[in-house]
């Protein structure tokens, strides 16, 4: 069991690293949507993208360890949480107080990101809306009508009548 918890520890620790990487990731991905810059932006999403191949890889690690853990405590290996391994080391109060450290941590790093992503989505979503925007305006534009047909001296538009001010010099 305890080397179990060392493993566990350590894979904990390897995610947290891997996830505090990804902060300054998504800030500069933040950066990039507002600067609007498509090829900063295709750069640090193949960055982001080997990251969190690098965290999938820790996550499937860690919960592989959990569910040997919780072979071990007999529990439920696909109900078992963090608390409740913390819980189940009573008798071990230094790994107890290790794994409750790094679970702290952990979830602090986890909302930072989700924060993040969030406010990428936000961005995304109204770069998005605008793009939209502008090309129906592009479209609107394009399906106009006889308004911005000129003549070949292009000094009256064809199809339309001279126009005379409101008021008439000959009365």
């Amino acid at each position: 069991m305890a080397s179990l918890m060392e493993e566990l520890i350590a894979t904990l620790d390897k995610e947290d690293l891997l996830y505090r990487q990804l902060i300054p990731v998504e800030e500069e991905k933040t950066r990039a949507i507002i600067a609007n810059d498509l090829e900063s932006l295709r750069k640090i999403t193949e960055q982001e993208h080997e990251l969190v191949d690098r965290t999938s890889a820790q996550e499937h690690k860690r919960e592989q360890i959990a569910i040997d853990i919780a072979t071990v405590l007999g529990m439920d290996p696909r109900t078992i949480t963090l608390d409740q391994i913390a819980e189940a080391l009573k008798g071990q109060p230094e790994d107890q107080k290790k794994l409750q450290e790094i679970h702290d941590r952990l979830k602090k790093t986890v909302e930072r990101l989700q924060d993040l992503n969030e406010k990428n989505k936000v961005l995304l979503k109204e770069a998005m809306e605008m793009v939209q925007f502008n090309m129906n305006v592009i479209r609107s534009t394009r399906m106009s009508s006889g308004s911005s047909n000129y003549s070949s001296n292009a000094s009256e538009v064809e199809g339309m009548a001279p126009q005379h001010g409101i008021f008439d010099a000959k009365q």
